[in-house]
């Protein structure tokens, strides 16, 4: 028996048999559009348009693995159904009728069995990328337009989050920041507790000690939780206590519990003891950020922007007490180009849809093109497949195919993976 999802992909393309299309009662059927998919509750398809014994009807179509389920689902009961035209099926075991008393025609599309060989061969892969075998044969240009979307997907879904920090009215523009920044200066497995460890310091609490960078890593420290249990181990965690000692009282809550932040498989550049001094220099240097941001579509502006070194104890330091070769402590390359790809523009969208600023869309999209395309497993993974991406927004546009398509097995709603199942009828057997 074909999936629903499958008889839903050949309805949408239709991609049944040649041969004339007759409903389950041998009624003649011309679908002149097969509409419009809905991916959410109701009909599969709205405003579909199809000629039954020369009477064009227009409506929707619902789709099913067998009939009866169109029962099984309660639609007889639900006047959403009552505009269905059509139903398709891939097995006919009853005749149906809508909350009305009307009786829907059935049809059981004839298609070929390839197509149906094809896609469980993609939904049954163990493959780190079901379509491997074939995605060689894909023509650039397809891959190329099918990323171009998959970028814009994932630029929506990291813009709502940032939309809803600033959805807060009680909130400024750069307290929305400040917020958004301390969980990209989490990344890649520090997120919640730097999140949790902004939330729980009012932003003016910090504006108020910023031109005090011992003051501003003390408040970061204390709160962190990772200051009590270091306050023994030498002279500068010692005073960071003290000071945070009389500071803490200015701070609402309890510290971040220490068992949330993760060194472990972490390289030392990226322990969080590293991450929060620089975040605290970066509120030394840079806040309050102003509009100091929108003025730019330069990638090495904005990356200048995030140059803020640990204070000079973490020279000779990865960790509270242990000491380690003399280096100064700036955030990296691959650590800048994350919080700009991950916080930064979708931030500027995020304020280009408010009316905030109208020149931000463009400028975000020319600076991931100046970007170098991320490096990480998923992206070797995928050179493998002979795929590599030349900018930040071609891999951010894998990164999206990988996670939200691939890893999901979601290969029919994949432009590539469509194209993979469709292509299996003009290939030889």
């Amino acid at each position: 028996m074909a999936a629903e999802r499958l008889i839903q992909f050949i309805w949408k393309y239709r991609l049944y048999s040649g041969k004339p299309l007759r409903t389950t009662c041998g009624q003649e059927l011309e679908v002149l559009n097969p509409g419009e998919q809905n991916y959410h509750a109701g009909p599969d398809f709205f405003s579909a348009r199809i000629r039954l014994e020369q009477i064009i009807w227009a409506g929707n179509v619902e789709i099913h693995a067998r009939a009866s389920d169109w029962y099984r689902h309660g639609h007889h009961l639900d006047p959403a159904y009552n505009n269905v035209i059509l139903h398709v099926v891939g097995i006919f075991d009853t005749d149906i009728t809508n909350s009305l008393g009307r009786r829907i025609q059935t049809l059981v599309p004839d298609y070929p069995s390839c197509l149906e060989k094809r896609y469980e061969v993609l939904k049954k892969s163990e493959s780190w990328l079901p379509c491997g075998e074939y995605i060689r044969k894909v023509p650039p240009w397809n891959l190329s337009r099918w990323l171009l979307t998959l970028q814009k997907e994932r630029a929506k879904q990291k813009c709502l989050r940032m939309e809803q920090i600033l959805s807060k009215r009680s909130m400024n523009q750069d307290e929305a920041f400040f917020l958004a920044l301390a969980y990209g200066y989490g990344l890649p497995v520090n997120s919640l507790p730097f999140e949790l460890l902004a939330k729980g310091i009012p932003y003016s609490v910090l504006i108020d000690h910023r031109d005090n960078l011992s003051d501003l890593e003390a408040i970061l420290f204390g709160h962190s939780g990772m200051l009590f249990p270091a306050r023994d181990l030498g002279a500068y965690p010692s005073s960071l206590w003290y000071r945070y000692s009389e500071l803490k009282k200015l701070l609402p809550g309890q510290p971040v519990p220490g068992y949330l932040w993760r060194f472990l498989r972490l390289r030392p550049a990226s322990f969080p003891t590293l991450r929060i001094s620089q975040f605290a220099s970066l509120i030394h240097q840079r806040f309050p950020i102003g509009l100091s941001l929108l003025e730019t579509d330069s990638m090495a502006e904005t990356a200048q922007f995030f140059r803020s070194a640990a204070s000079e104890y973490w020279n000779t330091h990865y960790l509270f007490g242990n000491s380690s070769p003399p280096i100064p402590k700036f955030p990296g390359e691959q650590f800048t180009a994350g919080l700009i790809i991950n916080i930064v523009l979708p931030f500027l969208d995020a304020l280009d849809k408010q009316g905030i600023t109208n020149t931000v869309g463009s400028g975000t999209c020319k600076i991931l093109l100046q970007l170098k395309a991320e490096s990480n497993l998923l992206i070797k993974n995928w050179a493998i497949f002979g795929i590599r991406p030349s900018n930040a927004m071609e891999s951010q546009a894998l990164l999206q195919l990988y996670h939200v398509y691939c890893k999901q097995k979601r290969c029919l709603d994949c432009q590539i993976g469509a194209e993979i199942v469709k292509t299996a009828i003009h290939e030889k057997k």
